[in-house]
C-alpha cells in the first residue's frame, strides 16, 4: 500500500542577508509562508477539425513568488519590511536639547526619556525653569505643554533627559537587500517528520501595510521572488530552491 502523504506545517523560519551576512538568523513567529509558480501559456488552437481544441501547449516559468506573514514585528524585521536599515542607540544623558513649545502641544524628544528621571525643561535664555504639573506634563515622546501655564505663546525651550536604550528604525533607506531563506519545517500530520526547505536566494517587496493602530496582534506580510543562484551547478540541481522530506 502506498503511504499516505499529508501534510500539516509549522516550525522556525530563517533568514541569511546575502548583502551584509551574518548568518542564518531566525525570524520569530511566522504564520504563513507559501511558494506559487506564475507560469506564462502558450496555446496552439487546433483547426484541423470542427469543434476547436488544443494541438499543443507549452507553460514557460514566468517566476517563482512568495509570500510570507510574520507576526514578530522585531525592528529588524520592520527594516526589512520598510526597505530600511536599524541601529541601536544606548541609553545616556542629553543636555539642552532645542525645541519650539506651544500651549496645550506635545514637544516630541529625539530619543524616547526615561520617565522615572525627571526632565529640566527651561527657556532658551535659560533663566526660566518650568515645572512639571503646573506648566507641562509628562509624556512617554517628551512632554506636554499645559494651557495656562507659564508658556502662554510659541516659545523656545530647552530639555535636559534621560534618554532610553532604543532602537532606531530608517525608512526607504535602501533598495532592498537578497536572503537566503531556511524553512525548519516539521509536519504534524506525520508525526512530526522534518521537512526543510531551502530558498537558496529571494528579494521582498516593501510591505503593502503596517498597522500602527489595531485591535489584534500586528502582522508584517510580504510578498516576493524567488530569484536564481547562479552559483548552483551541476546536472539536476534546482538553482531556485531545495526541499528535503523524511
Amino acid at each position: 500500500m502506498n503511504e499516505l502523504y499529508t501534510y500539516i506545517g509549522a516550525g522556525p523560519v530563517y533568514l541569511e542577508n546575502l548583502n551584509a551576512s551574518e548568518g542564518l538568523l531566525p525570524i520569530g513567529e511566522v504564520s504563513k509562508l507559501e511558494l506559487a509558480i506564475e507560469t506564462d501559456k502558450k496555446e496552439l488552437a487546433s483547426h484541423v477539425q470542427s469543434g476547436g481544441g488544443l494541438a499543443d501547449v507549452v507553460s514557460r516559468i514566468k517566476g517563482v513568488n512568495i509570500s510570507m506573514d510574520i507576526n514578530s514585528l522585531s525592528p529588524e524585521n520592520i527594516a526589512m519590511a520598510l526597505y530600511g536599515s536599524v541601529t541601536a542607540a544606548a541609553s545616556g544623558v542629553v543636555v539642552d536639547e532645542p525645541h519650539d513649545a506651544y500651549p496645550g502641544a506635545l514637544v516630541s524628544f529625539v530619543s524616547p526619556p526615561d520617565l522615572a528621571v525627571p526632565p529640566v525643561v527651561k527657556n532658551t535664555a535659560g533663566d526660566t525653569t518650568y515645572v512639571v504639573g503646573d506648566d507641562y506634563e509628562l509624556s512617554p515622546a517628551g512632554i506636554k505643554i499645559k494651557v495656562g501655564g507659564a508658556i502662554s505663546a510659541k516659545t523656545g525651550i530647552k530639555v535636559g533627559y534621560t534618554s532610553l536604550a532604543h532602537d532606531v528604525i530608517q525608512m526607504l533607506t535602501n533598495s532592498g537587500d537578497s536572503y537566503r531563506l531556511v524553512f525548519e519545517g516539521l509536519n504534524e500530520a506525520r508525526g512530526d517528520k522534518p521537512v526543510s526547505v531551502e530558498l537558496f536566494k529571494s528579494k521582498f517587496d516593501p510591505t503593502s501595510g503596517l498597522g500602527l493602530i489595531a485591535d489584534d496582534f500586528g502582522t508584517l506580510s510580504l510578498s516576493g521572488s524567488v530569484l536564481k543562484d547562479t552559483s548552483k551547478v551541476g546536472a539536476g540541481l534546482s538553482k531556485f530552491a531545495k526541499i528535503s522530506m523524511v
